[in-house]
């Protein structure tokens, strides 16, 4: 039979490769020319739950020009698509074509019988259950019931019998029916309960299931739907409770948001007219109200506007920071290493000018601060307590941050030397050696970078052990360099899960901390200053979380290496306005990219994690690996911790305390070995690179056999890599660049290995 199915997303792709498997001439129509080039070139990788993935070459148009007149047009696109979709296929049939839809909600058939005629239409269901794990992956479950195709006439003749048996032929379960308007709107129960509840909140099933106002709410809903259904004789499942079964798919959903929240993320338009809304027009045919269902459709509708409204405004704001920012300024090019810098290469993202402005405009203040007496400028961990430094009208500098900017622009081993000459060793965390040996050579790459004297000369120095110990010698040298005191936070550590008698013990600390800073400045912390510098913390960090969300979506819009860069706010900025503005901006330029579908990666095809601390000098190196690849690395727990949470502008103290406690690096290795498989899942990668950096043990989670552990329990490739965060004299670029492209193309790719460490071991 020759078949065209219009739309190649999950239930299209899948479908046509167990078609194309059977021998049946398949032809996919996608609107998306990157996942036309990616599916024809590499094909589908398919797996059904505990199987092997098998690969199932397919082809993929985007245009219906030269393709012969087919038997059988498969409708797979979005509710509100039909109609185009519909009539996109008409060049490709013939008078005896059928059409059939097995998409959400109800409608759909109806606006395709209006086009082609009703005898031509044929409704069917899926129960399967289909995850992309990959831009050209799919993993699914089969369903707990068979297909069911019925003729939209209710006529079934053979032409359509003949439909079900090419589906059987091809192992999908399917039976022909003469009507399956009962079990439509028995699933529709499901959707219309759960998906606008949870786009409308934002919530995940297992959130809302957790909110007890919540729960009453949609049980109201339930039965507003039930009462319609029997209006019309639709059986309902459980009589004695039709919202328990509802109740069994929010369990069964756990973590994740149905796609109606995802649409709205992305400012699309969803399928809400065919769930809620096309309940509330039968219920009105019937003589009934549904005004639950009407008030959710309205609320959906007024989101999807200001989506849209809000897209428009953040592209002409990331336009207009573009152009501020193109304007020729006094920045001096940084002085860097033969292959330093940070790395290009990638779909570059129109925020970077942006940020280049504002991380120039901190450092120009910073120098102001420096100059002026009246202004008091206090050295701070990148996951320290800066909204207490803050709010005493400190203004923050990072020592980590210069040192990754001395690893970036490779000027590492021009520093470090000095540090050694000072008597620290070879083995103390690199990037405090370079760092400690700048300020001793009294030089930076802040000078040539945006034209001021260097770091500045701080009045305090504070510090946060959560983010590892180093930091009590880094910042003790402050201390004594400047002759400055140094105020440390060292709360209970390698924490599983975090007691209240841990957050009250970082509690406690934070207020000594206060009092501490109270006698230094001679003032006492304004807590309304507290409270708004901690409400653009906790905002910040909420958009950063949600920004390192997106890079889930396949094609990803975004890699680790833009994360690397565009975390600056959330580092250096954090507590201010300004982090807030930019990263709504950015958010708002990667939403885009989703909806459009732009590849950070052209033509992506592998994903992979990377865990433990970047190669600050290989950047541009290892950007450029990936690229050539076709591989993008879309998250780290690097840069994630840093999405924050918990922080409560109404509760400063104690939710920052619980905050910072709570990071990633001062969790146990239990913790991080759960945290790492969620975060293998929800990014739907297929590989692993974990990095253990020679000198920072506490940021390299493998050196202790964690990773191992995780590659067994996961069954994903991973590679081990021995390198180093700052100090290049201690590995070879080209060694691991070398290991990395066996990784990712050849065998060890696919059976795992542990590089540099004497062969396989995943």
């Amino acid at each position: 039979m020759r078949i065209l199915i219009v739309g190649a997303g999950a239930l299209g792709g899948l479908v046509g490769a167990h078609l194309a498997e059977a021998g049946e001439d398949v032809v996919l129509l996608e609107i998306n020319q990157a996942r036309v080039r990616l599916l024809s070139e590499e094909g589908l990788l398919i797996s059904q739950e505990g199987q092997p993935e098998r690969r199932v070459h397919l082809q993929v148009v985007s245009s219906l020009d030269g393709i012969e007149p087919v038997d059988l047009v498969f409708i797979s696109v979005k509710s509100h698509q039909t109609e185009n979709a519909t009539r996109a296929a008409l060049p490709a049939a013939k008078p005896s074509t059928l059409f059939l839809s097995m998409q959400n909600g109800i409608g759909n058939t109806e606006t395709m019988a209006g086009i082609v005629g009703p005898e031509r239409v044929l409704c069917g269901i899926t129960y399967h259950s289909i995850q992309h794990v990959g831009p050209n992956r799919l993993r699914y479950r089969a369903g707990i019931k068979p297909i069911q195709i019925a003729p939209y006439d209710r006529r079934i003749r053979p032409e359509v019998e003949a439909v079900g048996e090419v589906f059987r032929r091809a192992g999908l379960e399917t039976n022909v029916v003469p009507d399956i308007d009962h079990v439509i709107w028995q699933k529709l129960l499901h959707n219309a309960v759960v998906n606008p509840t949870s786009a409308v909140t934002g919530l995940t099933c297992r959130e809302m299931l957790a909110d007890e106002d919540l729960m009453a709410f949609m049980r109201a809903l339930c039965d507003e739907i039930v009462a319609v259904m029997r209006a019309r004789g639709v059986p309902i499942v459980d009589e004695e409770d039709p919202f328990r079964p509802v109740i069994g798919s929010l369990k069964a959903l756990g973590k994740n948001r149905p796609s109606m929240w995802q649409d709205l993320a992305r400012g699309q338009l969803t399928e809400i007219d065919a769930i809620n809304g096309a309940i509330v027009k039968e219920a009105r045919r019937l003589g009934l109200d549904a005004p639950h269902c009407w008030a959710l459709t309205r609320f959906i509708h007024s989101r999807e506007r200001q989506k849209i409204l809000k897209k428009r405004e953040m592209a002409q704001r990331v336009e207009q920071a573009a152009a501020r920012a193109a304007r020729p300024g006094p920045a001096r090019p940084l002085r860097a290493g033969a292959g330093g810098g940070m790395p290009e290469g990638r779909v570059p993202l129109r925020t970077a000018p942006r940020l280049k402005e504002m991380v120039r405009a901190y450092y120009r203040d910073l120098a102001e601060a420096d100059r002026d007496p009246k202004r008091r400028v206090a050295c701070c961990s990148t996951l320290g307590p800066v909204e207490i430094v803050r709010a005493f009208g400190y203004v923050p500098y990072f020592p980590e941050n210069h040192a990754a900017l001395i690893g970036a622009s490779r000027q590492a081993s021009r520093y470090i030397p000095r540090a050694l000459a000072e008597g620290f060793t070879q083995f103390v965390n690199s990037g405090m050696a370079c760092d400690i040996g700048a300020l001793l050579a009294g030089d930076s790459p802040l000078v040539t970078a945006y034209g001021i004297d260097g770091p500045p000369r701080p009045q305090v120095a504070v510090y946060n052990t959560a983010d590892g110990l180093s930091l009590i010698p880094w910042f003790g040298f402050y201390g004594e360099h400047y002759g400055i005191p140094v105020l440390g936070l060292h709360p209970p550590a390698l924490l599983g899960t975090v007691e209240p008698l841990d957050v009250d013990a970082a509690v406690q600390q934070h207020l000594r901390l206060i009092e501490r800073l109270e006698r230094l400045t001679g003032e006492k912390l304004d807590m309304d200053r507290l409270a708004e510098v901690t409400a653009h913390s906790a905002r910040a960090a909420a958009l950063w979380e949600e920004i390192i969300e997106l890079g889930a979506h396949v094609p990803s819009p975004l890699t680790l290496f833009d994360l690397l860069v565009h975390m600056a706010p959330i580092v250096m900025m954090r507590g201010t306005p300004e982090a807030v503005e930019y990263y709504e901006i950015l958010k708002a330029e990667l939403e885009d990219r989703v909806a459009q579908r732009i590849e950070a990666v052209p033509g992506e095809r592998h994903r992979l994690y990377w865990e433990g601390p970047p190669v600050w000098g290989a950047l541009r190196v290892l950007a450029k690996l990936f690229l050539d690849h076709k591989a993008v690395v879309v998250a780290s727990t690097f840069s994630g911790k840093f999405a924050l949470t918990g922080m409560d502008p109404d509760n400063p103290i104690e939710s920052l305390a619980r905050t910072y406690t709570s990071v990633f690096t001062n969790r146990s290795d239990d913790y991080k070995a759960d945290f790492l498989m969620t975060e293998f899942e929800r990014f739907g990668v297929d590989a692993v690179v974990y990095h253990d950096g020679r000198t920072t043990p506490e940021y390299s989670n493998v050196r202790y056999g964690l990773g191992a552990r995780v590659a067994r329990r996961t069954g994903l490739p991973s590679l081990f890599l021995e390198a180093d965060s700052h100090d290049l004299r201690l590995f070879s670029i080209d060694g691991i660049r070398r290991q990395l492209e066996d990784f990712i193309d050849g065998p060890a790719r696919r059976e795992g290995a542990r590089a540099g460490r004497g062969g396989a071991d995943a």
